[in-house]
């Protein structure tokens, strides 16, 4: 029995490869995947712009079914959710392996995603030696000891349940604002804050969704594609802005007219243009905060006023990842109760499709999920 998989061998060179079936180890757990998205950061590192450990099978936000459990393998893996993991189970997976070891492990352990010696599935674990299936776009995936597993609440959108990794990253995002800024506000239990979104995509608009469903005082989203203002719109933005028949100071303008003449209290920059950061600042009220998210790559340098900085005490935060697999949990609570229109926002392909996929021009997609079943 053979396992196909999508195997990037070199820059922007995928190729549909046949793998032999796994032989699974005791401590090892075998996934049958369902689905698996398309991230930018896969992108990224097939066009070279991010380093990958060729040949590697990309693919992490993915659900997918326990195919069979290794007799020892609940001893050293991590499982979210209620009750314990068996064969049958519908899951996700926290793509990061912490070493434990490293100065970030045993001094910040609440902040496992600043491990130096963290593994991840689809990067730094490449396909070249035996069991090969260490990425979510195959029809296997193989998972190692210390790894975080995350059971999926029964009556979840298989498909909707595809956007919990990257819904995860802004989970932690508000987490770390509420937790920043513990102060009582409004009633105490919403938001209550003007908020601005850089970047209609699949991390703005889930990040969008996010502050909506915490209830800000005004959700302002900003983009350069009308069908994703369109989609930042059915999310619960009150306002969305056109970069592309807008200037900077057009925009900024237009942000402190709607925030009370102050500015904004939250700006995300999700779109990774270096531009953004410094008018996002210049958007902030004094003593907001700026959550630097799109830049997950190099990309060149970004110039910003360090007076303002200073003058308006503005919080300015970069927000990786997320801490944990509880983050992904509640990510999962978050789309099990379907509140927004988060399906409008997945378009399906094929593995057989892959070129299309990943290569295809499609402006106006979102999030492109690989179907595997």
């Amino acid at each position: 029995m053979s396992v196909k998989a999508l195997q990037v061998v070199d820059v922007n060179q995928v190729e549909l490869t046949e793998f032999p079936f796994p032989v699974l180890e005791e401590e090892a757990i075998l996934l049958k995947m369902r689905y698996c998205g398309i991230c930018g950061t896969d992108m990224h590192g097939i066009e070279g712009k991010r380093s990958l450990q060729f040949p590697v099978i990309p693919g992490h936000e993915l659900v997918a079914q326990v195919a069979k459990i290794g007799p020892k393998a609940l001893e050293r893996t991590f499982v979210f959710g209620r009750g314990p993991l068996q064969e049958g189970d519908w899951v996700t997976l926290n793509p990061r392996i912490i070493c434990g070891r490293c100065y970030y492990c045993q001094n910040l352990p609440q902040k496992p995603e600043m491990c130096m010696e963290a593994r991840t599935y689809n990067s730094s674990i490449g396909s070249h030696e035996p069991p090969h299936l260490f990425g979510g776009w195959s029809e296997y995936m193989y998972i190692l000891p210390g790894s975080e597993i995350i059971k999926l609440p029964e009556e979840i959108d298989l498909k909707v349940a595809s956007l919990i990794e990257p819904l995860a990253c802004s989970v932690g995002m508000l987490d770390r604002y509420r937790r920043n800024h513990h102060w009582v506000d409004g009633d105490g239990f919403t938001l209550n804050k003007h908020v601005v979104v850089f970047g209609a995509g699949a991390i703005g608009l889930l990040a969008a969704a996010c502050f909506t469903l915490a209830e800000p005082r005004t959700l302002i989203c900003i983009d350069t594609v009308p069908e994703k203002l369109d989609l930042a719109k059915k999310l619960g933005a009150d306002v969305v802005l056109d970069g592309s028949n807008t200037c900077a100071a057009e925009r900024i303008a237009a942000v402190k007219e709607t925030c009370e003449g102050l500015g904004a209290d939250i700006v995300v920059e999700a779109c990774g243009v270096p531009e953004t950061i410094d008018e996002g600042s210049r958007m902030l009220r004094r003593g907001g905060t700026l959550f630097e998210m799109g830049h997950l790559m190099n990309t060149r340098p970004a110039q910003i006023d360090a007076h303002l900085i200073c003058r308006n005490e503005l919080e300015i935060i970069g927000n990786y990842a997320y801490p944990s697999g509880n983050c992904l949990l509640v990510a999962a609570q978050i789309l099990l109760e379907n509140k927004l229109p988060f399906n409008d926002l997945i378009t399906l392909f094929k593995m057989d499709d892959f070129q299309n996929a990943l290569f295809g021009k499609h402006g106006n997609i979102v999030k492109s999920v690989f179907d595997i079943s």
